[in-house]
């Protein structure tokens, strides 16, 4: 696993088709949430997905295991896959 430096690394990895994550984030209230298990929402091409995550900060994740679809906004990722993600402002 690369080890994740900046939020372009955790997009690369989240972007990978079939990719299966874990992720810890800060909430819009404030409170810290970890979700396991996660893998991104997939809905028109790849390209298209990653240009709606650039535009509007949000990265739409699913839960399987729980059937729980939610958004995430990518300046508030904390760790991903245990590891702590930095800001590149």
């Amino acid at each position: 696993m690369i080890p994740i430096s900046g939020t372009g690394s955790v997009l690369a990895q989240v972007n990978k088709p079939g990719v299966v994550f874990n992720i810890k984030f800060r909430k819009t209230n404030g409170d810290v949430s970890e979700k396991i298990g996660c893998m991104a929402v997939r809905g028109g091409s790849e390209l298209s997905e990653r240009k709606v995550w650039n535009r509007n900060g949000l990265l739409r994740i699913t839960q399987p295991a729980k059937n729980h679809i939610f958004d995430v906004y990518i300046d508030l990722i904390l760790e991903f896959n245990g590891k702590p993600v930095f800001h590149n402002y």
